[in-house]
């Protein structure tokens, strides 16, 4: 209940600072004064996202390797559920990619616009990384160093080189025996849940009157002109979710888990409304483990299974958004992304999707961390800020749908093993 109600308070403060803004730019009001107090409380909160991007990077790579590692004690089981996420992230995220590319949503953004909306405390853009300078970030010289430059106009490999790191660290330490490994997992584990909590009080404490003070700003800035600026950004991540959802899940469900992809849909509808009004997978988490076991018929263990999991690395919806996102702001900033780019964030967007937080606007602060790395500077997550609860709703029912087509998937696979054993 609690996601359920930051969800509406951040929607609402979405809709007061449309309105206040679109009426005092109809109106011809002074709003300087407002304008800089506006700013002011939107720089605070995008700060206040910043601060956890590194402490939730770091240990959500570590144990979640760790995590994935512990699948293969599932044997079959786990294989398959492992392939089928990485599988249909891949074409959430080529989707995403795809759409953008053609769409074009944000070539057209008129420079003198976006001067508008850039505030003073705003960095600069940093130069965008070759693909030579990716590849040499993979192994930073010093990764404290590309800890404490991430987000400077003078950053090197900056979250890439961060994210780098703590894979090959978390291999390491997944070779570890668990008499060695638990200690530092249980330290990171403890560092992650407290990033977390801490997201979590930041967005109930700044997050409705954050967004209503950056939603105001870009209202009074762009008058009517906000609705086909973002408008076009909006259709785009509408259109990659429902492909996803509509033409991607039924082609999957009839094909590989044998089942009536309209009858999987109605009977999932429970834990999809639930995800859409609370925009937390982890807040839906037991309905759509009812909905798994009781409606859907799917094996108890393999429901928790997955379940559990998915709304931890399952985040079907979190990578095409973000992938239309880097896309999108790469093009307000004037550049043209090639395919090889797009084929990075892809990359990209997989990987921090798969560790976002299970919270309304969890994956915010990871994305922020990644625009630098493609010449936009990591505050510019800002001017989509506003529109991203509708988003945020639709793509975590995405993400919970995607854990439930999964499921009955792998309850295929699971009684197809049970039946030949017992026939054995």
């Amino acid at each position: 209940m609690s996601d359920k109600r930051l969800s509406y308070l951040i929607l609402g403060g979405l809709i007061v600072g449309l309105g206040t803004g679109l009426a005092v730019k109809a109106l011809g009001l002074p709003a300087e004064a407002l304008l800089n107090g506006a700013r002011f409380i939107g720089e605070l909160f995008i700060r206040g996202l910043f601060m956890l991007i590194l402490p939730l990077v770091v240990p959500m790579v570590i144990t979640g390797i760790h995590k994935l590692t512990e699948t293969e004690a599932l044997g079959k089981i786990g294989l398959h559920a492992l392939l089928a996420i990485l599988g249909l992230t891949a074409v959430a995220a080529t989707l995403g990619l795809t759409t953008v590319l053609v769409i074009q949503p944000g070539q057209n953004f008129p420079t003198s616009t976006l001067s508008r909306l850039t505030t003073s405390e705003n960095s600069p853009a940093p130069p965008a990384l070759s693909w030579s300078q990716i590849l040499l970030s993979l192994l930073p010289k010093n990764p404290l160093h590309e800890m404490a430059m991430a987000f400077t106009s003078s950053q090197a490999g900056g979250l890439i080189s961060v994210v780098s790191f703590s894979i090959l660290f978390g291999i390491a330490m997944a070779r570890l025996s668990a008499e060695v490994s638990q200690p530092l997992y249980r330290v990171l584990e403890a560092l992650f849940q407290a990033s977390q909590w801490l997201l979590w009080r930041i967005l109930w404490w700044l997050g409705p009157i954050g967004v209503a003070s950056l939603t105001f700003s870009a209202a009074v800035s762009l008058g009517p002109d906000i609705f086909s600026l973002f408008g076009q950004y909006v259709g785009v991540v509408v259109l990659g979710l429902g492909i996803q959802m509509f033409v991607v899940y039924p082609i999957f469900l009839y094909f590989l888990a044998k089942r009536s992809p309209w009858r999987t849909f109605s009977l999932s509808a429970p834990a999809l409304l639930m995800a859409f009004s609370s925009a937390s997978s982890n807040a839906t988490l037991p309905v759509t483990l009812r909905v798994a076991t009781e409606r859907l018929g799917v094996a108890p263990a393999i429901a928790r299974f997955i379940t559990t999991l998915g709304a931890t690395i399952n985040q079907n919806g979190t990578a095409l958004y973000e992938g239309v996102t880097i896309l999108f702001l790469m093009q307000v900033y004037g550049q043209s992304p090639s395919f090889s780019e797009g084929v990075l964030v892809v990359f990209m967007a997989m990987l921090i999707a798969i560790g976002a937080a299970g919270v309304p606007g969890g994956s915010l602060p990871l994305l922020a961390g990644l625009l630098p790395t493609f010449g936009v500077p990591a505050s510019a997550i800002w001017l989509i800020y506003g529109v991203d609860r509708i988003l945020d709703m639709m793509r975590t029912t995405l993400n919970v749908y995607g854990d439930l087509v999964i499921a009955s998937y792998l309850h295929r696979i699971y009684a197809g093993t049970h039946d030949s054993r017992s026939a054995n």
